[in-house]
């Protein structure tokens, strides 16, 4: 990894294969607001929960070596699933600095009175030996966990959903959380997924005893400290968006314009 002052007025990078990432690239506005911003939508590879760990790792160092192309100033990995799975070796093949996002146990486990937390992923990420290994190494044993598989949660975001159809919605989220939440005492939950944030207002509406950490803006705020640190970080600047996406039109422009994203989308090939 290189860091190249030079590249202060350069974008920042951040790419995922869903909507998901819109959530961070929101935070991102609100704590940089003078950075111009590069949104690669790799719809090619949607979704990235179901991929196996080889397929994640040639996927992302693919997506990074193209994006390196746009010389970004660092590049956001904006989903979980391989953030957790495949970032630490991806770095080693890459240049340019990446941020990914990380489930931040250790902190939320120190909110629960109750000592029993909750994590809504991906079944990918649920299902994964490394948040297993990273749920061992930080969160103490006499704190329980119980993972939520919110995979029908997230296709509902994917597809726009959310925002047309409150009952709809209600109605996917209840299914996932109710039974369980009905019978464990859990009172923090991890959005372990960058769509999750997005349905956050309807999550605190229905659970309002329940307190969910969004690791969005944790992220944006990892970006932030890093581009200071670095000396890279930008004081004035209109703070442009440029939206690519790989792979033939689909719902995503549809539910991208839904969420008020008015830029044009640029096809790739990479």
């Amino acid at each position: 990894m290189n860091i190249d002052i030079t590249l202060t007025n350069n974008p920042i990078a951040v790419f995922d294969s869903g909507v998901g990432s819109l959530s961070i690239i929101k935070e991102l506005k609100k704590e940089i607001p003078h950075e111009d911003l590069l949104y690669f939508a790799d719809r090619l590879h949607f979704p990235y929960g179901n991929k196996s760990h080889q397929q994640l790792y040639e996927i992302i160092l693919a997506s990074i070596k193209f994006l390196e192309n746009y010389k970004p100033k660092v590049i956001v990995l904006a989903s979980m699933t391989p953030s957790v799975q495949i970032l630490q070796k991806v770095r080693t093949r890459v240049n340019t600095p990446i941020i990914g996002v990380m489930p931040p146990l250790r902190g939320t486990a120190r909110l629960s009175k109750k000592k029993h937390i909750g994590i809504m992923a991906t079944e990918g990420t649920v299902s994964s030996q490394e948040l297993a290994a990273l749920i061992r190494k930080e969160i103490a044993q006499d704190v329980r966990v119980t993972k939520f598989d919110a995979s029908p949660i997230i296709e509902l975001i994917e597809n726009g959903i959310y925002i047309v159809n409150e009952r709809k919605t209600f109605d996917t989220i209840s299914h996932v959380l109710m039974g369980k939440l009905e019978k464990e005492d859990i009172d923090v939950i991890i959005l372990c997924s960058t769509h999750l944030s997005l349905v956050r207002n309807y999550l605190g509406s229905l659970f309002p005893l329940v307190k969910f950490i969004d690791p969005s803006n944790i992220v944006a705020k990892d970006v932030k400290k890093f581009l200071r640190h670095n000396r890279m970080f930008r004081r004035s600047g209109i703070g442009r968006l440029q939206v690519i996406a790989s792979g033939g039109k689909d719902q995503f422009e549809q539910t991208i314009r839904l969420m008020g994203i008015r830029e044009p989308i640029k096809r790739v090939n990479p």
